[in-house]
């Protein structure tokens, strides 16, 4: 699961989508400059993972953070938070 969060498009993607309200695919090529195929591909990635799930809401197909760790973790690096690490 961290593999599939640590490409850096994907960890962009997951920070976009806890950002904002319903963000489309078209809202994300468009936000992070990368061809819609592209887009399409690593959220494929993050579905197959059930990190993100999409929801059809109109014309628009949707995506939420729907794994609480990851979107915890999201959370944490959008508010700046650091995370210590334990040491034996």
């Amino acid at each position: 699961m961290l593999k599939a969060v640590g490409h850096p498009i994907r960890l962009r993607l997951l920070c976009l989508i806890e950002r904002n309200q319903d963000p489309c695919v078209s809202d994300m090529w468009k936000c992070l400059n990368q061809p819609q195929p592209v887009i399409s591909q690593h959220l494929a990635i993050l579905k197959q993972n059930k990190i993100v799930s999409a929801e059809v809401q109109k014309t628009r197909r949707v995506y939420t953070v729907v794994n609480p760790f990851i979107r915890d973790l999201i959370r944490g690096i959008i508010a700046g938070k650091h995370y210590p690490i334990d040491k034996p």
